[in-house]
């Protein structure tokens, strides 16, 4: 999420960053000690795309990288760290970010769990959570994302003296369903353009004209308490792990839908805030947008949920 003082209606400030509400699937580290127990019968596993494995003997690092604090009210590449998303790196293996060392994290261990990313801001020290780090690195040739993701990784280690681990615990997820087919979700033509014609509103942020609508997943603001979620090109897991960020537990794609869609999902919180005007200002809740804008549905389920502890963290090395 982009942050600035531009003001939106009302004098309404766009909210600075802050201990973030970030939820997604359960995942599965390779390369780490786990500990895991057994699914019953009535239990199931959620599943995340593999890791790079840590301690590798071909571990992927940056050719050059600096890494000095930064500024806090601004944050740069977050879009790529999201591991949600599936952008590219761009040509040439230069990179620019301005993130709290969270968001690192959670790319570099494909966190993608809101309980998991909340777990890991809640273990990390306070001078982390204060702080944005600045991070200038280059990478020989044109490194895929899951280099990226191996590189940042061994820039942790490396520079944070990062330590973890994981394992797995029985709990309960969200599973996503369809229960009313063919509503809000179309189909994405291979080859077609990233473009998707949004419902017109009085007010948005980032603002339409700097930011347009593109390819993958993109949270904006649409007042005080509305927000949008922006996909394109996307993919039912994609849909499930961009959910997740919206909800106190794991989701997972049941849905049974294989190809990439273009969706809009506009909504509101939980609960009508006492100050609201109306819940017209304020918006459905992401439960009840979901089914009624995209024809889907959060059913809770036992299943395995993962697990992330923070060993040790260290303030960076000097460059």
């Amino acid at each position: 999420m982009l942050v600035s003082n531009c003001t939106g209606p009302s004098g309404y400030k766009p909210y600075k960053l802050a201990a973030p509400l970030i939820l997604g699937i359960a995942v599965s580290l390779p390369g780490f000690a786990q500990s895991q127990t057994q699914p019953t019968a009535q239990q199931t596993a959620a599943s995340a795309p593999a890791n790079p494995e840590a301690g590798s003997a071909n571990k992927l690092t940056f050719e050059v990288a600096s890494v000095r604090p930064g500024q806090r009210s601004v944050m740069k590449g977050g879009d790529f760290l999201d591991p949600v998303n599936k952008t590219a790196p761009p040509k040439g293996g230069l990179f620019s970010w301005n993130v709290p060392v969270a968001y690192l994290i959670y790319f570099a261990y494909d966190l993608r769990s809101s309980p998991l990313r909340r777990g890991v801001w809640e273990q990390l020290p306070k001078w982390t959570q204060g702080e944005s780090y600045a991070i200038e690195a280059r990478a020989d040739g044109d490194p895929s994302r899951e280099d990226v993701r191996q590189m940042v990784r061994s820039l942790l280690e490396e520079r944070f003296k990062l330590t973890a681990h994981s394992g797995t615990h029985d709990g309960q997820v969200n599973e996503l369903i369809v229960v009313k087919p063919g509503v809000g979700l179309k189909p994405h033509v291979e080859g077609a353009s990233c473009e998707l014609t949004m419902p017109p509103t009085t007010w948005a942020y980032p603002p339409y004209k700097d930011f347009p609508v593109r390819c993958g997943i993109f949270d904006r603001e649409l007042g005080k308490y509305r927000r949008r979620i922006e996909m394109v090109d996307v993919t039912m897991s994609q849909v499930a792990d961009t959910l997740s960020n919206h909800s106190l537990l794991s989701v997972v794609d049941s849905t049974g839908l294989t190809g990439h869609y273009d969706a809009i999902l506009d909504y509101g919180p939980e609960i009508v805030p006492p100050e609201a005007d109306s819940a017209e200002e304020v918006g459905s809740p992401v439960s009840v947008a979901l089914e009624k804008q995209l024809g889907l549905k959060l059913v809770k389920k036992n299943a395995l949920v993962e697990y992330f502890v923070i060993d040790h963290i260290e303030k960076p090395s000097e460059n």
